[in-house]
């Protein structure tokens, strides 16, 4: 009876919006992991970086890349300087926050030697050692002597030499000029190593966590995914998320389908059912329930055996008067009066009055409200947070 009648009162409470909400919020925190993650050849781009044909909300306007199309390699991701130029990206490493980087058109000890402008961009050397740069007319030979191919020519040798290292004759070099090079494993071959501080998003990888704005459209700050920052990988909790989502659609569907064809069955009611299920009469051995006969009034008798309608004084039963001081049972629907002893036995076996045999109803349940239905909200918010 109960649960047919919360179905019945789902009229009145829609749980759509409810349903709409625990969607939304629940996958909200993946729009960078979900939406924003791409690739470039075999490079990942993701937070804080985005490429530029992506939404604003996937990264920083200064950690835009691009994509250029090679018809016979992989393609090749580019990142682009204020006043440096264009240098392709080797690799992204975000647990750490440095890429390695290479000169996309040529000589990248040329631009060392006219000076690295990094200015207007969030990327800075990560670790910086002085060479000095000589112009020879013979190779040196000697440990710690780079030759630079692209700025040397047919009878001159251009090398670099670490500051505090060795020094060569001047009868065979003359210095060039003193430059701090971003130390790289093959920078003086156009390779350089750079990092970032902002975003810091060291911590949310350390925890294998996935970092991406806090509020979308709101502001530059960062946080990291909440499912993945206590410990459950986004595989995990997104199949959780996921399944919990596709049961919670399945029971609603099963509790609206119930709710419709019960709805429909007490508006155009079922002959066959009627034939079944007879309607109570005078005669029915079905009564009320012990719980329902104590909600019906009793009054004690008192003196005057005085009662609101006068005929009610002598009992349709046993056609006896009340006396005094007897306990009396009232029926709501109209008013009469019985023994109690008689007439919850008589409520027992009929759901009718013995006087006027009109048919009454159990009373009806209390109405649920909004609050039935905050567990399952609950339950899901509780899975959004973690």
């Amino acid at each position: 009876m109960d649960f047919f009648y919360v179905i019945k009162r789902m009229d009145s409470i829609s749980i759509q919006p409810f349903l709409f909400i625990i969607i939304f919020f629940s996958f909200q925190p993946s729009i960078s992991l979900e939406i924003c993650s791409t690739l470039c050849g075999s490079q990942t781009i993701r937070f804080p970086f985005r490429l530029i044909d992506q939404p604003q909300y996937c990264g920083y306007q200064d950690f835009k890349l691009s994509c250029k199309f090679q018809e016979t390699t992989q393609d090749v991701t580019i990142l682009t300087f204020p006043y440096a130029g264009h240098f392709s990206v080797f690799h992204i490493d975000y647990a750490q926050q440095v890429l390695q980087l290479g000169y996309s058109v040529g000589c990248l000890p040329r631009i060392l030697l006219q000076g690295l402008n990094l200015s207007g961009s969030p990327f800075m050397s990560v670790n910086t050692q002085s060479y000095t740069f000589y112009n020879c007319s013979t190779m040196v030979q000697y440990p710690g002597v780079l030759k630079i191919p692209c700025l040397s020519g047919f009878n001159f040798y251009v090398v670099a030499i670490p500051t505090d290292g060795y020094t060569p004759s001047t009868s065979v070099c003359l210095e060039i000029a003193k430059v701090m090079v971003p130390m790289s494993t093959d920078w003086w071959e156009d390779g350089m190593t750079l990092g970032w501080n902002q975003p810091d998003c060291r911590w949310c990888e350390s925890h294998q966590g996935t970092c991406l704005f806090e509020n979308v459209g709101a502001g530059l700050q960062v946080g990291c995914d909440s499912a993945i920052k206590h410990g459950l990988p986004s595989s995990v909790r997104d199949a959780l998320v996921f399944g919990l989502g596709i049961s919670l659609m399945c029971l609603i569907a099963v509790i609206s389908c119930v709710k419709l064809n019960f709805t429909e069955g007490q508006n155009h009611p079922n002959p066959e059912i009627l034939m079944t299920h007879p309607r109570s009469t005078p005669g029915s051995t079905k009564g009320l329930d012990r719980q329902t006969i104590d909600t019906y009034p009793t009054t004690l008798l008192g003196p005057s055996r005085c009662l609101p309608n006068p005929r009610d004084n002598i009992y349709s039963i046993c056609l006896c008067e009340y006396q005094a001081n007897e306990t009396l049972r009232t029926i709501p629907n109209c008013s009469h009066y019985f023994h109690v002893d008689c007439i919850d036995q008589w409520l027992k076996l009929n759901a009718t009055c013995p006087e006027c045999r009109d048919k009454f109803e159990e009373p009806s349940p209390v109405a649920p409200t909004l609050s039935s239905l905050m567990p399952v909200v609950a339950f899901f918010t509780l899975i959004y947070v973690l």
